[in-house]
C-alpha cells in the first residue's frame, strides 16, 4: 500500500512539473525566469525564437512520461512496455535530482534560491517514490 502512495506523489509531482513546462510558452520569459530556466532560455523566448517553447515542450513530455509511468507502476492504468526499467531509470535521476542540493550547498551557496532548494527537494521525494515503486517491483503481485 504504502509503495502504491510513494508512486502516485511521485507521479502528481511529475505531472505537475509536466503542466508548469506545457503552460510556460503562454506566459513568456518572466514565467522561464521564475521557474529558473538558463538565461538563454529566458532571452529565446523574450526573442520569441524557438528554443524556449521546444526545449519547455520537451522536458514537459518527458515529466508527462515520468507520470504515466507512475501511475502504470501503482496500477491507476495499464502497464507500460518497460516499466521496471523506467522506474529504476526515474528513481535514479529523481533522486540524483534532489541530491544536488548538497554539492551546490559547499560549493556554490550563492546560487542557491528558494525555488531551486524547493524543487531539488521536491524531486527527492519524486525520487523516493520510484524507489518504493522499484522495491515494492522486486516483490510478486505487488504492483498492478
Amino acid at each position: 500500500m504504502f509503495h502504491r502512495l510513494a508512486l502516485l506523489l511521485a507521479a502528481a509531482i511529475a505531472l505537475f512539473g509536466a503542466v508548469i513546462h506545457f503552460v510556460a510558452p503562454l506566459f513568456g520569459p518572466g514565467w522561464y525566469a521564475f521557474f529558473g530556466a538558463p538565461p538563454q532560455v529566458v532571452a529565446s523566448a523574450a526573442a520569441g525564437s524557438w528554443l524556449a517553447p521546444v526545449s519547455t515542450l520537451a522536458i514537459g513530455g518527458l515529466m508527462l512520461l515520468a507520470g504515466l509511468y507512475a501511475f502504470s507502476a501503482a496500477g491507476v492504468m495499464r502497464r507500460l512496455p518497460l516499466t521496471g526499467a523506467a522506474l529504476w531509470v526515474l528513481a535514479v535521476l529523481c533522486t540524483l535530482r534532489g541530491f544536488i542540493l548538497v554539492p551546490a550547498w559547499l560549493w556554490a551557496p550563492q546560487l542557491l534560491t528558494t525555488f531551486e532548494v524547493v524543487a531539488a527537494l521536491v524531486w527527492l521525494v519524486a525520487g523516493l517514490g520510484y524507489i518504493a515503486g522499484v522495491l515494492a517491483a522486486r516483490r510478486p503481485l505487488q504492483l498492478a
